[in-house]
């Protein structure tokens, strides 16, 4: 275990001194810290994008997943393809909006484009909500990589608190560009590990896929159709793809690391680079299918899974040597502190922009944000450290929970992008209707129509209600519209 956690918290501070000298020498203001001075080209923009969209979920909770329910885990393949065909259209825009009108938020937007500074107050409470989740995600992700590479002896909860010492100091001190310059680093370690692993695990144990394969049928048919074991259907299946996939790039964190693009070009071209990472999942997909068919051959092996997540990095300690368990477990935990570190720079964006200088103290000048964004740093941490620390759950559970809820913003930023029909009255209600379907459902007992995602309830309600509202509301000036319509006519790559 000493070499495995050698590596790994190695890694750990080689990527906490990268993150703090990428902010030396750099002046320090609002859209420095927060958007990085929308100074990032391709490789920079692809590796901070990359390493902030797959997350400990891609690392780990894909394989649980797999392990212990089945099929139904191949969703998260579908709903990327959703995700970066939409984002080849929106994305350009969205960098193209903050560069011209100056956003680093996504409540910046939203606000703006609809007149309502209660709009934009209303986003940002949702998303620093929905962002606790999706953080306390990667929380346990850490936790759980060094306790396991450990054999136990660090506890989950002391490895979550090295962890987040390490990002809050380099997102402290160096804001977006910290993360940039640190997401090159883990992206580079997260590729290996996710694609070496699912062969790795396969061929040890079963000789190959294929025999894994045809093992697994033998012993779980129900596992590799569906409804699978979980009895996740068809109707599931299609609405949770279609939810996470249209609500992949409403998370705040990505909206802001669009900003961060030197030129609308960078976006498009990433656009159509990034899907190469969804490759990458396959092999973690396949590590869960793998262990699963493991546990049924043998139960003692399965017994040491005391829960799903788990199921990857006991496989790899079951059958790897130290140096390779070292370097994958670097992975993981490179896949959670890049994704957190993100969003906890963003939920302080978004509170100290668009929840304190926009909605209750409007004298702030901009360098003031920046300097209280910097201090909630390390409240937002500890807030989401607590909630893992307090209310535990799968990973791939608390993604869909975030995912519920964050796209409700999309008939609001989609249509306020491509078209001049919602109004404010309209995408206020809608957004209010979407959560509130969802929590009824998510959280009040009852089951939607046809085992459908709730989220996905909500986001139909949510565009139902847009439609309607905005039929029989006033719209906007026309001279805001016009604004619009100019910023997003302005020739492309400037």
């Amino acid at each position: 275990m000493t070499i495995t956690l050698t590596i790994i918290f190695g890694w750990l501070l080689v990527t906490t001194i990268v993150g703090i000298m990428a902010g030396r020498n750099r002046v320090f203001s609002m859209e420095e810290y927060f958007v990085a001075g929308r100074s990032f080209g391709l490789v920079l923009f692809y590796t901070t994008a990359a390493a902030e969209i797959y997350s400990s979920f891609a690392f780990l909770g894909l394989a649980g997943w797999a392990y212990s329910r089945g099929i139904s885990i191949v969703y998260a393949l579908a709903y990327g393809s959703i995700a970066y065909g939409i984002y080849f259209f929106l994305g350009p825009r969205i960098n193209r909006l903050g560069k011209t009108m100056n956003y680093v938020s996504q409540p910046d937007f939203l606000e703006d484009r609809y007149d309502s500074k209660f709009l934009g107050v209303l986003v940002a409470m949702v998303g620093v909500i929905f962002i606790i989740p999706y953080l306390q995600l990667q929380i346990m992700g850490s936790g759980m990589i060094v306790q396991l590479a450990s054999g136990g002896a660090i506890s989950w909860q002391t490895a979550v608190i090295i962890s987040f010492i390490a990002a809050v100091i380099f997102v402290y001190i160096s804001g977006l560009r910290g993360i940039g310059w640190t997401n090159f680093l883990q992206a580079i370690i997260m590729l290996f590990g996710m694609v070496s692993v699912g062969f790795l695990v396969s061929r040890h144990y079963f000789g190959g896929v294929q025999s894994m394969f045809e093992t697994l049928h033998q012993l779980k048919p129900t596992h590799l159709t569906l409804p699978d074991t979980a009895g996740n259907g068809i109707f599931w299946y299609t609405s949770t793809a279609l939810l996470s996939g249209l609500g992949f790039w409403m998370w705040p964190h990505i909206f802001m690391a669009t900003y961060s693009a030197k030129s609308e070009k960078v976006v498009r071209r990433n656009a159509t680079i990034l899907p190469l990472y969804q490759l990458a999942m396959v092999p973690v997909i396949i590590t869960g299918f793998a262990v699963a068919a493991k546990a049924g051959l043998d139960p003692a092996f399965g017994a040491k899974i005391a829960k799903p997540d788990q199921a990857m990095f006991v496989a790899l300690l079951d059958s790897m040597p130290a140096w390779v368990v070292g370097l994958l477990g670097a992975g993981g935990l490179a896949a959670s502190i890049s994704t957190s570190s993100a969003l906890i720079l963003t939920a302080a964006n978004l509170t100290a922009r668009n929840i304190l200088q926009k909605g209750f103290m409007p004298h702030m000048e901009d360098i003031q944000v920046a300097k209280v964004g910097r201090l909630l740093v390390p409240v937002f941490t500890a807030i989401a450290v607590a909630f893992a620390f307090l209310a535990p759950s799968m990973l791939v559970s608390l993604l869909i929970v975030g995912y519920s809820g964050i796209t409700q913003f999309f008939p609001g930023v989609v249509l306020g992008v491509f078209t001049k029909k919602p109004t404010k009255a309209g995408v206020i209600s809608g957004i209010i209707v979407g959560l509130a379907a969802l929590f009824f459902f998510q959280f009040g007992g009852v089951k939607t129509p046809l085992n459908l995602q709730p989220g996905f309830v909500g986001l139909i309600l949510n565009f139902i209600v847009v439609l309607v509202v905005s039929s029989f509301t006033k719209n906007v000036e026309p001279s805001r519209l016009e604004r619009f319509e100019k910023a997003l006519s302005m020739q492309e790559g400037n």
